[in-house]
């Protein structure tokens, strides 16, 4: 049993008397996580306890190996104040980062320590409920190869592209069926608690609290992969509309009697601006002998976006041009966000942040282009920097905050 579930099983077994003080403790433990690290004065303020009985408890749960001791903080006059943070282990969340046509899966504690090594399944997403259980015999084949002490895991944090509601844990266009709830189905299986959250969210809030849009207001994150979502934040948080939909850029339509998308429509972003439209473009100039590294290194049937992205890193001019191609559609859709929500900061985020200046130039190119003077010279446009587990640190904080709020 994992060290949080610990404490919670406490307080649901018992005397009233005690529950009170399991429960003061598990919200001490949600303070300092929600601010990462905090001096004992900012917690007495935040969870309404007097010096005395917090720091009584403190003791407790430093003896209990669930807070640590960080380096003191800022002196406002005398003794610089000791900070407080979870220890690493208290709680460690199974990530499933779900693509298009691959699944990683990789678990972190709430430090963001790794705990379990990250590795890719192929997985090809379906519309389909019924092909969920490929997903469920993959994530029994990781906690076997890498000997997952179950017991230790605190919930399954899931992260998928699609129409995701957080709240019901459904995804309105992936593994659908009357009546079929993905979250109530893993957690059924597996009996942990799941927590579901679209990728691009997940990005947003990786940013915001670790990335590049950490202490800013009103943000963009561009994820790109195999597909293209928009993160929004506004006022400093993650904006997730009435039924958490949200961002669905690549649907929009950008090119009239353009190609048919997976979607149903013509002309989606998606089929201008995406690892999709990128791999299928590829495909067809191979076919037609066109002089590239791409069929030298890769087998073209099997190309991934990064193929491209390392082809075109290499010097493969084909690669680069259709790169630049795309950051071009990318850029013209970008300038229209920025006249939308006047960012201050807009991110790319996802694997074409490995395409750095490749794309980012481009993108620029269509911003000036496209965008009003006043609104795009506020705007800066940044590669995101926080790596493979970008969006995973994203579930962790999600998976951990949304534990907590099924305590109180």
């Amino acid at each position: 049993m994992g060290t949080i579930d610990k404490l919670r099983l406490k307080a649901d077994t018992v005397s009233a008397k005690d529950r009170k003080i399991y429960n003061l403790k598990l919200r001490i433990l949600k303070t300092i996580f929600e601010h990462r690290t905090l001096s004992v004065s900012d917690i007495a303020s935040r969870v309404h306890l007097s010096l005395p009985t917090l720091n009584n408890m403190l003791t407790e749960l430093l003896n209990e190996g669930l807070i640590e001791h960080r380096e003191k903080g800022e002196s406002l006059g005398g003794r610089k104040p000791n900070l407080y943070q979870l220890c690493d282990g208290v709680f460690t969340i199974l990530c499933l980062e779900i693509e298009r046509f691959a699944v990683r899966l990789v678990a972190l504690d709430n430090n963001n320590e790794l705990v379990y090594e990250a590795k890719s399944y192929s997985l090809s997403l379906s519309k389909e409920a019924s092909d969920v259980s490929e997903l469920v015999a993959i994530i029994t084949r990781f906690v076997e190869e890498h000997h997952v002490d179950w017991n230790m895991i605190s919930g399954i944090g899931v992260l998928m592209p699609g129409l995701v509601d957080s709240a019901r844990g459904q995804n309105q266009t992936f593994f659908v069926a009357p009546g079929f709830n993905l979250q109530a189905h893993l957690e059924s299986l597996f009996n942990k608690q799941v927590f579901l959250l679209n990728d691009v969210k997940a990005a947003a809030l990786s940013e915001l609290n670790f990335g590049a849009a950490r202490g800013l207001k009103n943000v963009l994150i561009i994820q790109m992969d195999w597909g293209i979502g928009l993160g929004i934040l506004i006022n400093g948080e993650v904006y997730m509309g009435h039924e958490g939909f949200s961002g669905e850029v690549g649907h929009m339509v950008f090119v009239e009697d353009g190609q048919l998308c997976y979607c149903g429509k013509r002309g989606c972003l998606e089929t201008v601006a995406s690892g999709v439209a990128l791999v299928n473009r590829a495909r067809e100039d191979i076919h037609q002998q066109m002089p590239t590294l791409l069929s030298e290194r890769y087998h073209v049937e099997t190309l991934l976006p990064q193929d491209i992205i390392e082809a075109a890193h290499a010097g493969d001019q084909y690669a680069i041009d259709l790169i630049y191609n795309l950051g071009k559609n990318l850029g013209k859709a970008m300038s229209y966000l920025i006249q939308l929500f006047n960012p201050e900061l807009i991110v790319m985020s996802g694997k074409f942040a490995d395409a750095g200046s490749l794309i980012t130039l481009p993108i620029q190119q269509g911003i000036q282009t496209y965008a009003m003077n006043a609104l795009k010279n506020s705007c800066r446009l940044e590669v995101s920097t926080l790596g493979a587990n970008g969006s995973i640190k994203g579930i962790v904080l999600y998976s951990i905050n949304r534990y907590f709020d099924t305590l109180f």
